[in-house]
């Protein structure tokens, strides 16, 4: 195992980065800007349970800027990924963000400093249950931990806790126009409104699990203090006492585009982390591209060297050197390549292990685009029905029969059925 890389702190970083996470300002030249075509071809994945064939997604183009989205989303990545307070390791900005329990409530509120995390259950994970994720729930024994190699009995018990994100800007939007509740979403529907988050809307899905399960399923971590060096962790008062928490993966999400801009990312420990998608990374990464291993599932894929334009960027946003040990999956901005064949992105544990078990047949915005709220202000049946097969490829117009989507976000599964309209619904997409 290789040492933790370190970071030379150059400039500080101006937090007024509108603490929000607000996208990076659009950049008029860069060595990226024609890496949307010079990026290396993938390896098609036959998907076995569907029958088909689907393609990496990589890097593509963003609206309004020249770099990818590979560059693109590493931004932002520095941006919210830095501390909070200059000086202070954690939290880190987008730690300090809603999460949908505070968005999607009948009392919702920004969170206070310092708020503790509110879990939730994986969509995708409870989908053929049509649990639709509760929130602030305890850390749960994921459904398909098996396939990730994942342990499935201890002490504690074995367990990944997930939380999602979403910066002030898609917050405000959600909540200043009555989104937040079906009865808010129902009067939406009965206006034909075209919900459209801001440009600057970001979420972040984010899996954490306990440091004694980490170190009992990653071979080499034999101690805490390893776990700290390689991780970022996070530490909850439980029960019990304290519970301390590692990060093994990331989805991001931009509305920069209209399909959105969206982006994995894992911990380089993750065991099967590039298996079958392999990882592709135009910007970040010092090998752009790692195939998957077809002989071994769930073996190491070894540490993703960041390249100088990107240790660059952590240098300047102060980021701890513990986010070295992060790498991009790949990027998506489009459901499927120019001859048709369905683009595929899923993560090791987000998808696989706690989500519905399937990583080749996964695909950020062929799921996210059946987001989508009916006349009573609920997903419908017809929409939500999706969800356990995570499709990939273009979308199916009739699914949203009788729906009007809710820009991509899955988070309008959780909204609550009480609440009133406090005031007309308006299009705000500052």
């Amino acid at each position: 195992m290789s040492r933790c890389k370190s970071l030379t702190m150059l400039l500080p970083i101006v937090l007024a980065l509108t603490a929000c996470g607000q996208a990076p300002e659009p950049v008029a030249n860069s060595k990226a800007t024609d890496t949307t075509t010079s990026a290396p071809a993938s390896v098609p994945v036959t998907n076995a349970s569907a029958g088909a064939i689907v393609i990496t997604a990589q890097a593509g183009a963003v609206d309004g800027y020249a770099v990818n989205s590979d560059e693109f989303l590493w931004q932002l990545f520095t941006e919210f990924a830095a501390p909070a307070q200059a000086g202070v390791p954690a939290p880190v900005v987008f730690e300090t963000w809603a999460s949908d329990a505070d968005t999607f409530s009948t009392t919702p509120t920004w969170p206070a400093p310092g708020a503790a995390k509110k879990f939730q259950a994986s969509v995708l994970g409870g989908a053929n249950a049509q649990t639709h994720g509760a929130i602030d729930v305890p850390c749960v024994q994921p459904p398909n931990g098996a396939l990730g190699g994942f342990p499935t009995s201890g002490t504690p018990t074995p367990c990944i806790a997930e939380e999602v994100k979403r910066n002030k800007p898609q917050f405000d939007y959600i909540v200043g126009n009555n989104l937040n509740t079906q009865a808010g979403l129902a009067a939406a529907y009965a206006n034909n409104v075209d919900v459209q988050m801001p440009l600057s809307a970001i979420s972040i899905k984010g899996d954490w699990i306990k440091v004694p399960t980490l170190i009992a399923w990653i071979p080499g971590l034999d101690n805490v203090e390893t776990v700290r060096e390689y991780y970022y962790t996070y530490v909850e008062n439980g029960d019990t006492g304290p519970v301390e928490y590692a990060l093994v993966s990331l989805h991001i999400s931009s509305r920069q585009n209209a399909n959105w801009v969206w982006g994995s990312l894992e911990h380089e420990l993750n065991p099967g982390r590039c298996d079958d998608l392999g990882c592709y990374d135009t910007f970040g990464a010092v090998e752009p591209v790692v195939l998957p291993n077809r002989f071994q599932v769930n073996s190491q894929y070894g540490s993703c060297d960041k390249s100088a334009a990107l240790q660059l960027l952590m240098s300047n946003a102060q980021l701890s050197p513990v986010w070295q040990n992060y790498c991009m999956k790949s990027t998506q901005v489009d459901y499927s390549a120019a001859d048709g064949t369905p683009y595929a992105l899923g993560n090791s544990v987000i998808e696989r292990i706690t989500g519905n078990g399937t990583v080749v047949a996964s695909s950020c915005i062929a799921c996210h685009v059946y987001a989508s709220f009916g006349s009573d202000g609920a997903p419908t049946k017809a929409a939500t029905a999706m969800l356990p097969f995570n499709p990939t490829g273009e979308p199916i117009p009739a699914v949203l029969d009788g729906a009007l989507k809710f820009d991509f976000m899955w988070g309008v599964v959780h909204a609550p059925a009480g609440g009133s309209v406090q005031k007309p619904w308006s299009q705000s997409k500052n």
